[in-house]
Parts: C-alpha cells; sequence; structure tokens
C-alpha cells in the first residue's frame, strides 16, 4: 500500500469498525445463531413435552381471556405505528382502512416473516387502495422505525439495569448487556436528538431517504413502539401467573426477540421457548414455562393469523372484483 493510500485510511476507533465492521457482524450473527441452535437441542432432547400440554391446560379460563384481550390491545397499538405515519407520509387513507391493513398485515408477519407479512403484503394491499410505491416505502420504514425506538428505549433500560438474566453458555455476561444496554439508549436518544435539533431535516441511509419527523412525532413513537412490546410481554406475564417479576418477563422478550430476527425463524418459533426455559430454568419448571409460551403463541399469533387470513382473502376478493382506483 502507498504512503498516499494509507494516510486516507480511517483512523481509531471509528476507522477499525469500518475495517473490520463485516466480520464483528458475521461473528456475532454466528454467535447468536449458534447459541440459539444449542438451546433448541437442548430443549427438544430434555423437554417431558405431554407435561407442557398439561401445564398449558392448567392455566385458567379467565387468564386466557386476558391473554386474548392483550393480544387484541397489542394488535391496535402495533396497526397505530401506520396510523401515526399518515403526516409523516403524506396520504390521507380513512384510518379504518389504515388499521385493517396494518393488523392483517402484522398477523401474517408474526407466523410467516417480516417479507410476506411485513412487506409484501402490506406493499400489496397499501397498491390496491392507491398509494404508490413512494409512499408506502415511507410508511413501511416510519413503522419500522417505532418499533425498534420502543425496543431500543425499553431493551436499553432492561439491559443496563441488570433485569435480565444470562445463564451460562449464553455468551453474553451482565456486563456486556449492559454495554449494549447502553448502546441502545445512545441510539435511542440520538434520532430524538436529530428529530428536535437536526437543520437538515433529508438523510439518505443505505439507498434509502429519510425525512426526520418533528420530536413531537419521534417522542409519539418512541411511546407506541415501546407500549407495543410491553403489551407483547404482559402476555406471557399473565400466563406465567406472576411467578416471574414483569421487568425479567420483558428483558428476557426483548432478547429472544433479536434472535429471531438474526436467525431469520417467522415469530422466533423455537427460539422464544428455548431462550425463555435457559433463563427462567432456576425459578420455574420448564413445562410450566414452555406452557405459558404456547399460550401466549396461541393468543398473540396463532388466533391472529386466522383471523388475518379469512380477513385478507376477504379484501382480496372485494378488491380484485372491483375498480381499484375507486378504493379510496
Amino acid at each position: 500500500m502507498s504512503a498516499d493510500a494509507h494516510a486516507r485510511q480511517p483512523r481509531g476507533v471509528r476507522g477499525w469498525i469500518r475495517a473490520h465492521g463485516s466480520g464483528l457482524k458475521k461473528c456475532f450473527v454466528g454467535l447468536i445463531m449458534a447459541v440459539t441452535a444449542v438451546l433448541i437441542g437442548k430443549l427438544a432432547m430434555q423437554v417431558d413435552w405431554p407435561e407442557v400440554l398439561t401445564a398449558a391446560r392448567r392455566i385458567p379460563p379467565l387468564t386466557i381471556a386476558l391473554g386474548l384481550a392483550l393480544a387484541a390491545a397489542g394488535y391496535a397499538v402495533y396497526a397505530s405505528f401506520d396510523l401515526l405515519s399518515r403526516r409523516y407520509a403524506g396520504h390521507d387513507l380513512p384510518a379504518w382502512k389504515v388499521l385493517g391493513v396494518t393488523a392483517i398485515s402484522y398477523s401474517l408477519n408474526q407466523n410467516l416473516g417480516v417479507l410476506l407479512g411485513g412487506v409484501a403484503v402490506r406493499f400489496r394491499l397499501y397498491a390496491k387502495l392507491g398509494l404508490d410505491t413512494s409512499t408506502i416505502s415511507r410508511i413501511f420504514l416510519f413503522s419500522t422505525i417505532t418499533n425498534w425506538l420502543g425496543y431500543a428505549w425499553l431493551g436499553g433500560l432492561l439491559f443496563v439495569g441488570g433485569f435480565v438474566p444470562t445463564p451460562e453458555g449464553w455468551g453474553l455476561g451482565k456486563g456486556l448487556l449492559a454495554l449494549i444496554g447502553a448502546a441502545l439508549l445512545a441510539i435511542a436518544a440520538g434520532y430524538l436528538a436529530l428529530c428536535a435539533f437536526s437543520r437538515k431535516r433529508d438523510w439518505t441511509l443505505r439507498e434509502q431517504e429519510i425525512h426526520l419527523p418533528s420530536w413531537r412525532m419521534a417522542g409519539s413513537q418512541a411511546l407506541l413502539g415501546a407500549l407495543s412490546w410491553c403489551l407483547m410481554a404482559a402476555i406471557l406475564y399473565a400466563f406465567l401467573q406472576g411467578e416471574v417479576a414483569y421487568p425479567t418477563v420483558l428483558g428476557i422478550l426483548l432478547c429472544a426477540s433479536i434472535a429471531a430476527v438474526v436467525t431469520h425463524i417467522p415469530g422466533g418459533l423455537g427460539t422464544t421457548e428455548a431462550i425463555f426455559v435457559a433463563a427462567l430454568s432456576s425459578q420455574l419448571p420448564a413445562p410450566t414455562i414452555l406452557g405459558a409460551v404456547l399460550m401466549y403463541r396461541a393468543c398473540y399469533a396463532l388466533t391472529p393469523l386466522v383471523l388475518g387470513l379469512v380477513a385478507y382473502l376477504a379484501v382480496e376478493a372485494r378488491m380484485s372484483g372491483g375498480d381499484t382506483r375507486h378504493a379510496r
């Protein structure tokens, strides 16, 4: 390498991260996938599955009703992400149509993955309603930021506060988890600071144009995103029947969600179960934990999937039978 080329190389921590960022990302993803695979393997071999079903049946009907109500509230809050984005994206679709599109796509996203449910179905339905690709992209970006902004605030506080148990074999000590939490808080605070103080309102990230919302809208994003995650954890907390502290349940759910994203497993199937058992094995029997997670899946994933598929097919049939130019 020539002296001029060497001089152009970035120096310091930023330069080292740029030079090794790809390798670090691969190592992190590989670590998460390896730990997840080990946990799922141990779970499959060691658990008494008939006892799991028995534990699920022991959950009181009123608790199941509460779980369904919390799931409905969770979907309503998540659908509100797109409702909040109407002014940001610059469209005037009626609120009930926006809520319907988001709820349908989210129910599929929870079971079939982001690309099919979160992206493909949402794009198709919004396009049928007359929105162009650019507007739909802004809606999707706004919703994604809302979701992960809420995650960053909650995860940052819980990880820094040491609320998440870290069993041996996870590869994450409390110190490292606290550092991750601090980074999440810095990212979340940085986003709000940009929205509040930046004179440059338009940014480009990986060829995606981002227009910064107002600080009030960014604050609403943080609140809605956090509330969505809190309601998800509340379902699990209810099915664990108060045997585990709520902040601990929320923290474990946040860890499981990242593992599901990294491993590309729709809905975290198997991943969520394995991580909850590993994290709570010192507090509760595995069948009790798995029974609670299975009931959580029934309320937050499977029941909405059935309803979402029926609604999606009905919407497709109705839209296909009419002129989409008048869908608005």
